[in-house]
Protein backbone atom coordinates (compact mmCIF):
# COMPACT_ATOMS: atom_id res chain seq x y z
CA UNK A 1 0.00 0.00 0.00
CA UNK A 2 1.41 3.58 -0.93
CA UNK A 3 2.00 5.77 1.69
CA UNK A 4 0.51 8.87 0.90
CA UNK A 5 3.21 10.93 3.08
CA UNK A 6 6.00 10.07 0.71
CA UNK A 7 3.89 10.47 -2.00
CA UNK A 8 3.63 13.87 -0.39
CA UNK A 9 7.74 14.33 -0.33
CA UNK A 10 8.02 12.94 -3.39
CA UNK A 11 5.76 15.40 -4.66
CA UNK A 12 7.03 18.70 -3.33
CA UNK A 13 10.40 17.75 -3.89
CA UNK A 14 9.52 17.22 -7.70
CA UNK A 15 7.94 20.75 -7.43
CA UNK A 16 11.08 22.45 -5.84
CA UNK A 17 13.87 20.71 -7.36
CA UNK A 18 15.46 20.83 -4.23
CA UNK A 19 15.40 18.81 -1.34
CA UNK A 20 16.16 21.79 1.23
CA UNK A 21 13.28 24.20 -0.09
CA UNK A 22 10.82 20.83 -0.16
CA UNK A 23 11.65 20.16 3.77
CA UNK A 24 11.14 23.69 5.10
CA UNK A 25 7.92 23.88 2.92
CA UNK A 26 6.77 20.49 3.96
CA UNK A 27 7.87 21.88 7.73
CA UNK A 28 10.50 18.98 8.83
CA UNK A 29 14.18 18.21 8.32
CA UNK A 30 15.88 17.24 5.23
CA UNK A 31 16.82 13.92 5.75
CA UNK A 32 13.11 12.95 7.12
CA UNK A 33 12.35 13.96 2.75
CA UNK A 34 15.59 12.59 1.39
CA UNK A 35 14.78 9.07 4.00
CA UNK A 36 10.88 8.76 3.07
CA UNK A 37 11.69 9.53 -0.55
CA UNK A 38 14.38 6.70 -0.85
CA UNK A 39 11.82 4.48 0.55
CA UNK A 40 9.35 5.09 -2.13
CA UNK A 41 12.09 4.73 -4.43
CA UNK A 42 12.23 1.02 -2.91
CA UNK A 43 9.21 0.34 -3.06
CA UNK A 44 8.76 1.32 -6.64
CA UNK A 45 11.98 -0.58 -7.72
CA UNK A 46 13.23 2.56 -9.44
CA UNK A 47 14.81 6.20 -8.83
CA UNK A 48 12.93 9.10 -9.11
CA UNK A 49 15.76 11.94 -9.05
CA UNK A 50 19.21 11.93 -10.26
CA UNK A 51 21.65 14.36 -7.73
CA UNK A 52 24.20 15.77 -9.93
CA UNK A 53 26.45 18.24 -7.21
CA UNK A 54 23.98 20.91 -6.62
CA UNK A 55 21.25 19.80 -9.15
CA UNK A 56 18.37 18.09 -8.69
CA UNK A 57 16.11 16.61 -11.70
CA UNK A 58 13.91 13.94 -12.46
CA UNK A 59 14.10 10.63 -13.67
CA UNK A 60 11.80 9.16 -16.47
CA UNK A 61 9.91 7.41 -14.02
CA UNK A 62 10.11 10.58 -11.81
CA UNK A 63 8.89 12.33 -14.46
CA UNK A 64 6.27 9.98 -15.73
CA UNK A 65 4.59 9.23 -12.40
CA UNK A 66 4.53 12.97 -11.10
CA UNK A 67 0.86 13.86 -12.62
CA UNK A 68 -0.04 10.29 -11.58
CA UNK A 69 1.09 11.36 -7.64
CA UNK A 70 -0.67 14.71 -8.19
CA UNK A 71 -3.80 12.81 -9.03
CA UNK A 72 -3.52 10.59 -6.04
CA UNK A 73 -2.79 13.55 -3.62
CA UNK A 74 -6.09 15.45 -5.13
CA UNK A 75 -8.31 12.40 -4.70
CA UNK A 76 -7.16 11.74 -1.40
CA UNK A 77 -8.11 15.45 -0.09
CA UNK A 78 -11.21 14.90 -2.13
CA UNK A 79 -12.17 11.88 -0.35
CA UNK A 80 -11.24 13.39 3.06
CA UNK A 81 -13.56 16.61 2.23
CA UNK A 82 -16.10 14.21 1.40
CA UNK A 83 -16.22 12.31 4.50
CA UNK A 84 -15.76 15.25 7.08
CA UNK A 85 -19.62 16.26 4.82
CA UNK A 86 -20.78 13.15 5.33
CA UNK A 87 -20.20 13.47 8.89
CA UNK A 88 -21.47 16.97 9.56
CA UNK A 89 -24.46 15.84 7.30
CA UNK A 90 -23.62 18.51 4.48
CA UNK A 91 -22.90 15.82 2.15
CA UNK A 92 -24.77 12.26 1.35
CA UNK A 93 -27.47 10.44 0.25
CA UNK A 94 -30.91 10.16 2.03
CA UNK A 95 -33.88 6.91 0.93
CA UNK A 96 -36.75 8.55 2.43
CA UNK A 97 -40.21 6.73 2.05
CA UNK A 98 -43.11 7.90 2.83
CA UNK A 99 -47.27 6.83 2.55
CA UNK A 100 -49.67 8.17 -0.44
CA UNK A 101 -51.08 10.78 1.69
CA UNK A 102 -47.85 12.85 3.16
CA UNK A 103 -47.73 14.13 -0.56
CA UNK A 104 -50.75 16.35 0.01
CA UNK A 105 -49.33 19.51 1.78
CA UNK A 106 -46.61 18.36 3.83
CA UNK A 107 -43.84 16.90 1.56
CA UNK A 108 -43.64 20.00 -0.90
CA UNK A 109 -42.37 22.30 1.59
CA UNK A 110 -40.11 19.79 3.31
CA UNK A 111 -38.12 18.72 0.74
CA UNK A 112 -38.10 22.08 -0.88
CA UNK A 113 -36.54 23.79 2.39
CA UNK A 114 -34.33 20.56 2.61
CA UNK A 115 -32.60 20.77 -1.06
CA UNK A 116 -32.26 24.59 -0.49
CA UNK A 117 -30.11 23.80 2.65
CA UNK A 118 -28.32 20.91 2.32
CA UNK A 119 -28.01 20.93 -2.02
CA UNK A 120 -25.39 17.98 -1.78
CA UNK A 121 -27.35 15.36 0.10
CA UNK A 122 -29.11 13.50 -2.79
CA UNK A 123 -32.79 12.43 -1.78
CA UNK A 124 -33.93 9.40 -2.76
CA UNK A 125 -37.51 9.30 -2.60
CA UNK A 126 -40.38 6.81 -2.99
CA UNK A 127 -44.04 5.87 -1.61
CA UNK A 128 -44.52 2.73 0.31
CA UNK A 129 -47.14 1.43 2.93
CA UNK A 130 -46.56 1.41 6.43
CA UNK A 131 -45.90 -2.13 6.14
CA UNK A 132 -43.09 -2.04 2.88
CA UNK A 133 -41.92 0.99 5.01
CA UNK A 134 -41.17 -0.91 8.22
CA UNK A 135 -39.64 -3.75 6.12
CA UNK A 136 -37.40 -1.73 4.32
CA UNK A 137 -36.11 0.08 7.55
CA UNK A 138 -35.37 -3.19 8.93
CA UNK A 139 -33.76 -4.45 5.78
CA UNK A 140 -32.00 -0.73 5.46
CA UNK A 141 -33.48 -0.53 2.02
CA UNK A 142 -34.36 2.82 2.84
CA UNK A 143 -32.99 5.17 5.62
CA UNK A 144 -36.17 7.10 7.26
CA UNK A 145 -39.80 6.95 6.92
CA UNK A 146 -42.73 8.80 7.12
CA UNK A 147 -45.49 6.56 8.12
CA UNK A 148 -48.91 6.09 10.39
CA UNK A 149 -48.35 5.49 14.14
CA UNK A 150 -47.78 3.51 16.25
CA UNK A 151 -44.28 2.64 15.21
CA UNK A 152 -44.53 -1.11 17.02
CA UNK A 153 -40.75 -2.69 15.60
CA UNK A 154 -37.68 -3.41 17.94
CA UNK A 155 -34.72 -1.79 16.25
CA UNK A 156 -36.89 1.37 15.12
CA UNK A 157 -37.35 4.91 16.89
CA UNK A 158 -39.52 7.06 15.81
CA UNK A 159 -40.56 11.25 16.11
CA UNK A 160 -44.04 11.99 16.43
CA UNK A 161 -44.60 14.48 13.53
CA UNK A 162 -48.14 15.86 12.77
CA UNK A 163 -51.98 14.65 13.29
CA UNK A 164 -55.01 15.30 13.85
CA UNK A 165 -59.08 14.30 13.43
CA UNK A 166 -60.39 13.42 9.73
CA UNK A 167 -62.63 15.77 7.66
CA UNK A 168 -65.17 14.72 5.34
CA UNK A 169 -64.35 15.08 1.24
CA UNK A 170 -67.21 15.89 -0.67
CA UNK A 171 -67.78 16.39 -4.21
CA UNK A 172 -68.69 20.26 -4.57
CA UNK A 173 -72.74 19.31 -5.85
CA UNK A 174 -72.87 17.35 -2.49
CA UNK A 175 -76.19 18.57 -0.60
CA UNK A 176 -74.01 18.89 3.02
CA UNK A 177 -70.88 20.28 0.55
CA UNK A 178 -71.75 23.95 2.06
CA UNK A 179 -72.01 23.39 5.44
CA UNK A 180 -69.57 24.56 7.88
CA UNK A 181 -69.66 21.23 10.15
CA UNK A 182 -71.69 17.99 9.71
CA UNK A 183 -71.89 14.94 11.98
CA UNK A 184 -70.48 12.14 11.02
CA UNK A 185 -73.72 9.84 11.41
CA UNK A 186 -75.11 12.66 8.81
CA UNK A 187 -73.19 10.05 6.18
CA UNK A 188 -74.76 6.82 7.35
CA UNK A 189 -76.57 5.99 4.14
CA UNK A 190 -73.89 7.87 1.89
CA UNK A 191 -71.87 5.29 -0.65
CA UNK A 192 -68.34 5.88 0.58
CA UNK A 193 -65.04 5.29 -1.67
CA UNK A 194 -61.87 4.43 0.42
CA UNK A 195 -58.76 2.22 0.08
CA UNK A 196 -59.35 -1.97 -0.23
CA UNK A 197 -59.04 -4.07 2.92
CA UNK A 198 -56.00 -5.46 1.55
CA UNK A 199 -53.33 -2.98 1.90
CA UNK A 200 -53.96 -2.70 5.63
CA UNK A 201 -54.25 0.87 5.54
CA UNK A 202 -53.94 2.75 8.71
CA UNK A 203 -55.91 5.65 7.74
CA UNK A 204 -59.01 2.66 6.33
CA UNK A 205 -58.78 1.24 10.13
CA UNK A 206 -59.16 4.86 11.68
CA UNK A 207 -62.83 5.37 9.06
CA UNK A 208 -63.83 2.42 9.65
CA UNK A 209 -63.60 2.53 13.36
CA UNK A 210 -64.95 6.35 13.64
CA UNK A 211 -67.56 4.90 11.48
CA UNK A 212 -68.19 2.30 13.97
CA UNK A 213 -68.40 4.50 17.01
CA UNK A 214 -71.03 6.91 14.89
CA UNK A 215 -73.18 3.38 14.77
CA UNK A 216 -72.62 2.47 11.07
CA UNK A 217 -70.51 0.83 8.65
CA UNK A 218 -69.49 2.46 5.58
CA UNK A 219 -71.43 1.44 2.36
CA UNK A 220 -68.03 0.80 0.28
CA UNK A 221 -69.15 1.44 -3.54
CA UNK A 222 -65.61 2.10 -4.53
CA UNK A 223 -62.40 1.28 -3.89
CA UNK A 224 -58.68 2.84 -4.63
CA UNK A 225 -55.25 2.34 -3.91
CA UNK A 226 -54.12 6.06 -3.70
CA UNK A 227 -56.03 8.90 -2.08
CA UNK A 228 -55.40 11.34 -5.62
CA UNK A 229 -57.38 8.73 -7.06
CA UNK A 230 -59.61 8.47 -4.15
CA UNK A 231 -60.22 12.24 -4.37
CA UNK A 232 -60.97 12.49 -8.09
CA UNK A 233 -63.87 9.70 -7.76
CA UNK A 234 -65.21 12.22 -4.85
CA UNK A 235 -65.11 15.06 -7.78
CA UNK A 236 -67.30 12.65 -10.26
CA UNK A 237 -69.46 12.28 -7.08
CA UNK A 238 -69.19 8.16 -6.86
CA UNK A 239 -69.02 8.70 -3.30
CA UNK A 240 -67.61 10.65 -0.29
CA UNK A 241 -64.63 9.81 1.68
CA UNK A 242 -62.83 10.62 5.21
CA UNK A 243 -59.17 12.18 4.74
CA UNK A 244 -56.13 13.51 7.36
CA UNK A 245 -56.44 17.70 7.53
CA UNK A 246 -53.02 18.05 5.55
CA UNK A 247 -54.92 16.65 2.65
CA UNK A 248 -57.04 19.79 2.33
CA UNK A 249 -55.85 21.44 -0.36
CA UNK A 250 -57.77 24.25 -2.52
CA UNK A 251 -57.96 23.36 -6.13
CA UNK A 252 -57.44 19.56 -6.15
CA UNK A 253 -59.98 18.31 -7.80
CA UNK A 254 -63.94 19.67 -7.39
CA UNK A 255 -64.02 18.90 -4.17
CA UNK A 256 -65.62 20.47 -0.38
CA UNK A 257 -63.74 19.43 2.89
CA UNK A 258 -65.90 19.87 5.95
CA UNK A 259 -65.53 19.93 9.25
CA UNK A 260 -66.91 16.96 11.41
CA UNK A 261 -68.89 17.36 14.09
CA UNK A 262 -68.23 13.81 15.23
CA UNK A 263 -64.84 13.21 17.62
CA UNK A 264 -62.67 10.75 15.48
CA UNK A 265 -59.32 8.83 16.67
CA UNK A 266 -56.58 11.03 15.79
CA UNK A 267 -54.46 9.88 12.45
CA UNK A 268 -50.80 10.28 12.95
CA UNK A 269 -47.60 10.30 11.20
CA UNK A 270 -44.25 9.58 12.70
CA UNK A 271 -40.55 9.75 11.24
CA UNK A 272 -39.03 6.25 11.96
CA UNK A 273 -35.69 5.40 11.41
CA UNK A 274 -33.10 2.62 12.69
CA UNK A 275 -32.05 2.80 16.14
CA UNK A 276 -28.38 2.34 14.71
CA UNK A 277 -28.39 4.43 11.85
CA UNK A 278 -25.17 5.96 11.19
CA UNK A 279 -26.74 8.63 8.75
CA UNK A 280 -26.25 12.18 10.25
CA UNK A 281 -27.59 13.73 7.61
CA UNK A 282 -31.32 12.56 8.86
CA UNK A 283 -30.40 15.18 11.68
CA UNK A 284 -30.90 17.38 9.34
CA UNK A 285 -34.09 16.53 7.80
CA UNK A 286 -35.97 16.19 10.72
CA UNK A 287 -34.75 19.42 12.21
CA UNK A 288 -36.28 21.44 9.07
CA UNK A 289 -39.77 19.14 9.09
CA UNK A 290 -39.89 20.48 12.98
CA UNK A 291 -40.32 24.09 11.78
CA UNK A 292 -41.07 23.77 8.10
CA UNK A 293 -43.84 21.79 8.11
CA UNK A 294 -45.68 22.16 10.84
CA UNK A 295 -49.34 23.00 10.89
CA UNK A 296 -48.49 26.71 12.44
CA UNK A 297 -46.30 27.06 9.18
CA UNK A 298 -46.94 29.70 6.55
CA UNK A 299 -46.47 26.76 4.41
CA UNK A 300 -49.11 24.72 5.69
CA UNK A 301 -51.82 27.25 6.88
CA UNK A 302 -53.63 27.92 3.67
CA UNK A 303 -54.04 24.20 3.09
CA UNK A 304 -55.54 23.71 6.73
CA UNK A 305 -57.60 27.13 7.34
CA UNK A 306 -60.87 24.74 6.12
CA UNK A 307 -60.76 23.83 10.06
CA UNK A 308 -60.08 25.06 13.40
CA UNK A 309 -56.11 25.55 14.12
CA UNK A 310 -57.16 24.01 17.85
CA UNK A 311 -58.16 20.95 15.01
CA UNK A 312 -54.49 20.18 14.23
CA UNK A 313 -51.61 18.17 16.31
CA UNK A 314 -48.53 19.40 16.32
CA UNK A 315 -47.30 16.20 18.07
CA UNK A 316 -44.70 16.72 20.55
CA UNK A 317 -41.19 16.33 18.75
CA UNK A 318 -39.44 13.90 20.79
CA UNK A 319 -37.33 10.52 20.21
CA UNK A 320 -38.40 7.29 21.42
CA UNK A 321 -37.56 3.28 21.33
CA UNK A 322 -40.64 1.84 20.76
CA UNK A 323 -39.68 -1.88 21.35
CA UNK A 324 -43.23 -4.69 20.88
CA UNK A 325 -42.20 -6.45 18.21
CA UNK A 326 -45.92 -7.49 16.96
CA UNK A 327 -48.97 -5.85 15.83
CA UNK A 328 -48.27 -2.97 13.86
CA UNK A 329 -50.72 -1.48 11.74
CA UNK A 330 -50.12 -0.10 7.84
Amino acid sequence: MIDLRRVRYFVTAAEQLHFGRAAERMNVVQPAISQQIKRFEEELGSKLFVRTGNEVRLTEVGRQILPECRRLLEQADEAMRVARAARTGIRGRISFAFVDNAVCSLLPPLIRSYRERYPNVELRLQTLSREEQVTGLNDRRIDIGLLPGPVLCEGLESDPFVGGPLVAALSRGHPLASQPSVPLEAFHDEPFVLFPAGIKSRLLEIIIAACANAGFTPKVVQEAMHIHTVLALVDAGVGITLVPPWVVREGVHDVSFVKLDTSTPTYDLKFAWRTDSSNVALDGLRAIARTTCSPESPQMSESLSVIEESQIISLPYRSQELKSPNGYPV
